[in-house]
Parts: structure tokens; C-alpha cells; sequence
């Protein structure tokens, strides 16, 4: 990646990066942009937010892969610890891979939790949860952008995400979400209870979740991108 880095700095023409973090390795200042990524519109019509309804749910959800670094064992420990709520695990892998781990980590013997293989729609998932984790472990992988979470902002839906990279951009604590490490795993199951118990904190992060939903939308980045182009071809 440092070699592709190094020889695109210095032959682009223009530089487009997802986020601020992904731009701070650059050393390259002229002809660099941020434009975020964004949830495809015909994604984001088959979301359905319903706030009400999701608090009353009490379903947690994350979407990952079986990577040690994407934090699924730890997903599984907070379903463990917080019976009094669901759990929805969805593994970007196939269903024979996915059993085997079940197996391992026992998940049968977890009632409250349901973990599924690869699905080739993910929004059914986000119009059943309540709200939806990030469990990156900054010290083995730091998300440069986070799509996950602004699929599910735009649901609606508050999330949990790690505290550096440009994920954590997408976030501000109180707002739309919070900011927590996976290591810091006991920090971040009382907060789930705290959200999925205060129906006023909730409603609060899922207006404030929606409305940062808005600022990524694909007709916005794509405006961005033609108006960068543009502005190259008259130069």
C-alpha cells in the first residue's frame, strides 16, 4: 500500500480520498480532496427507520467478517453478558465457515443470539436492530472510511464505533452514536444498556443519526466528484 501510495502521489493528476484520516498519510497537499463515501440510493429506499419501534426491539446488531481483528468473539461476549437483550451477528462469509465458528464459540448454548453467513441484501437486517456496533481493534486494523455504520445511520439507527480512523469522523459521542475501543469492552456494554434503556437518549441519537445520514448521500458525493473533474478540465 506504501509503494501504490507513494508512486499515485506523485503521477495523479487528482487525489480522492474517503476521509481525513486517510489523508493524513499523504504528503501530498495540492490536488488532494476528501469526498466520503456513500449508501447507494436504491439502498437506502428499502430502509425503513422507525425509531418507536426499533427501542422496543432491544436488538443489537453487527455485520462483519470471522477476521480475529473485526471483533465477532467479542460481540459474542457482550450477547453472553447482556442477556436481557438480542443479538444479531452477520458473518461476510460462507455458511460451512460460519457453523464451524458457531461451533466453537458455542453459540447455541447463547439464546439471545443469532448469527447468520454471507446475505446478498443486508437491509432486513438493519430494519429489525436496534442498534449497531463496529468492533474494529484499532491495534490490528483502523476502518478508513466505515460503511457499515452509515448504512445504519441511515436506518436510523445509532451505532458504536472505534475511536480513531475515519469511521470515528462519522460519529460524535451523544449525537448519533459513541465512540468506544474494543478494548474497552465493559465500557462499551454499559452504554448498549444505557441506550436501549432510555427511550429519551435513544430517540435523541436516532434523529441526530438520520440527520448525519443526509450529509452522505450519493447525489451529494457524486456532485462532488463531476464538480473536481470539472474544475480539472479547465485548468
Amino acid at each position: 500500500y506504501r509503494l501504490l501510495a507513494r508512486i499515485m502521489q506523485k503521477t495523479a493528476t487528482r487525489i480522492i480520498c474517503v476521509s481525513d484520516y486517510q489523508r493524513s498519510f499523504l504528503t501530498r497537499q495540492e490536488g488532494v480532496c476528501v469526498i466520503p463515501n456513500a449508501v447507494e440510493e436504491e439502498f437506502v429506499k428499502r430502509l425503513r427507520p422507525a425509531p418507536q419501534e426499533a427501542f422496543e426491539r432491544k436488538r443489537v446488531l453487527m455485520l462483519g467478517s470471522l477476521k480475529g481483528y473485526k471483533g465477532t468473539a467479542e460481540f459474542i461476549t457482550l450477547a453472553r453478558e447482556l442477556p436481557q437483550f438480542n443479538f444479531e451477528l452477520v458473518l461476510n462469509d460462507e455458511q460451512k465457515n460460519v457453523d464451524e465458528f458457531c461451533a466453537q464459540q458455542r453459540t447455541d448454548r447463547i439464546h439471545n443470539l443469532m448469527v447468520h453467513a454471507r446475505q446478498e441484501d443486508v437491509t432486513p437486517f438493519y430494519n429489525n436492530a436496534t442498534l449497531v456496533l463496529n468492533l474494529s481493534n484499532k491495534e490490528l486494523v483502523v476502518e478508513t472510511f466505515g460503511l457499515t455504520a452509515l448504512e445504519a445511520m441511515s436506518a436510523g439507527l445509532p451505532v458504536i464505533v472505534p475511536t480513531v480512523g475515519g469511521i470515528a469522523e462519522m460519529v460524535e459521542d451523544g449525537v448519533n452514536g459513541f465512540k468506544i475501543d474494543v478494548q474497552n469492552l465493559t465500557k462499551i456494554k454499559n452504554c448498549i444498556a444505557r441506550i436501549l434503556l432510555n427511550q429519551e437518549l435513544y430517540l435523541s441519537l436516532c434523529n441526530g443519526a438520520l440527520k448525519r445520514a443526509g450529509e452522505y448521500s450519493a447525489a451529494k458525493s457524486a456532485a462532488l466528484i463531476l464538480e473536481k473533474i470539472t474544475q480539472h478540465g479547465t485548468n
